[in-house]
């Protein structure tokens, strides 16, 4: 089977989109004064410059010089003095008027400040109240939330240590972030994989012919880490934008990364909640064209009988053909068999994105990406 040419015309479910432009780059910061200093100081966007008069955050930026200026990191001083922000302990009137009955409307009652030692002394009644008659069950302290860098501010630890040491609680399984993927794998590939050490940038540079972003928008992803970004993917979206591969992007969205590879990437924008249907149609073409990987199925999957049973209506009476795919998804038939053959003849990674899990049977899609990526086959041109 030939290769699809690289010049094979770019679409999105057949309608043209502009090209992408360029912004402005961020103003640097204000020439420091004798009465401001510069703090270096980290977030998850990653290593900042700080501007401060010891009052208040008068600028922020980026620390690294990368070439790709992060938006997030000029964000500090509205975080810091946003109107939203909490600045003191705060406590609603009716609850301080009659804190075993509350007087007034939860969402409706004025809050008025108070003292620390007075919130803190609140805080131990109720705790000691709720946990007396209804006991350690009824406390909800699972709440995962983030973090500052430095495990000391991590303020989920803190809490779960003194709610054990008070007497137990209720915590939580899983997170909001891959909640329904982190269940399904350990099923599929035998971990949760979502969480363990991925391909590298280099590596799938080296190795991959097609790039396929499903439901992933690394563009936005790469400005932040769980610890504190070294701000180098984006270096490698570059590379990947000016190495000549085919780059697809399966998202129901024009993310920024579709932007950002502008007339180098083919967008496809399927229905919202419709992966798995797109996902299938190209199964099934790959099963109807004979391009599915036979020997890696019976070498290294198990039960793939019961999936093509499915797969081919024999099941239910329905094939999950383009047809079908392309009536749930509204992607075209031809770009489906368009799709199943790029994949089988390529070399092509599949990168998802954890977007796509986040509802409703939301473990349907990692695990059917997995089961797609499976029948794939990619052999060597001579």
């Amino acid at each position: 089977m030939e290769k699809i040419p690289r010049s094979h015309p770019k679409f999105v479910n057949n309608i043209e989109w502009p090209q992408a432009t360029t912004c402005n780059p961020e103003p640097e910061l204000a020439n420091t004064s004798a009465t401001t200093k510069q703090i270096l100081t980290a977030a998850h966007w990653g290593p900042m410059q700080v501007e401060t008069d010891g009052k208040r955050v008068l600028a922020s930026r980026g620390a690294l010089d990368t070439g790709h200026e992060n938006s997030l990191a000029q964000a500090v001083p509205d975080q810091v003095h946003s109107k939203a922000r909490v600045q003191f302990p705060m406590a609603r009137k009716g609850f301080l008027a009659s804190p075993e009955a509350p007087q007034g409307i939860r969402g409706e009652d004025e809050y008025v400040r108070i003292s620390w030692d007075e919130a803190l002394r609140l805080i131990h009644q109720q705790h000691q109240r709720i946990r007396e008659t209804y006991g350690p069950s009824s406390i909800f302290a699972g709440s995962y939330g983030w973090r500052s860098n430095g495990i000391l501010h991590k303020a989920a630890t803190l809490l779960q240590r003194y709610m054990s040491l008070a007497g137990g609680y209720t915590g939580h399984l899983g997170d909001y972030s891959t909640g329904a993927a982190q269940v399904i794998m350990p099923y599929v590939v035998g971990s949760n994989e979502v969480y363990q050490q991925q391909t590298s940038w280099p590596l799938v540079l080296e190795h991959s012919d097609v790039v396929v972003f499903w439901s992933a928008n690394p563009l936005n992803t790469l400005k932040i880490a769980w610890n504190a970004s070294d701000e180098q993917g984006v270096k490698y979206l570059e590379q990947l934008k000016n190495s000549g591969k085919m780059v697809i992007a399966i998202d129901p969205m024009r993310s920024e990364t579709i932007d950002f590879f502008g007339d180098k990437a083919q967008w496809i924008a399927p229905h919202m909640g419709t992966d798995v249907a797109l996902m299938l149609g190209i199964a099934h073409t790959l099963v109807r064209h004979g391009w599915q990987d036979a020997g890696f199925i019976e070498r290294c999957t198990h039960g793939y009988d019961k999936f093509a049973d499915y797969l081919t209506g024999k099941s239910d009476g329905q094939p999950k053909n383009a047809e079908w795919a392309s009536k749930i998804c509204g992607v075209p038939v031809q770009i489906i068999e368009y799709l199943a053959q790029v994949f089988s003849a390529n070399r092509t990674l599949l990168m998802s994105g954890w977007g796509m899990q986040r509802q409703q049977y939301g473990e349907q899609k990692h695990w059917m990406l997995v089961t797609l990526a499976a029948r794939t086959r990619w052999k060597k041109s001579p």
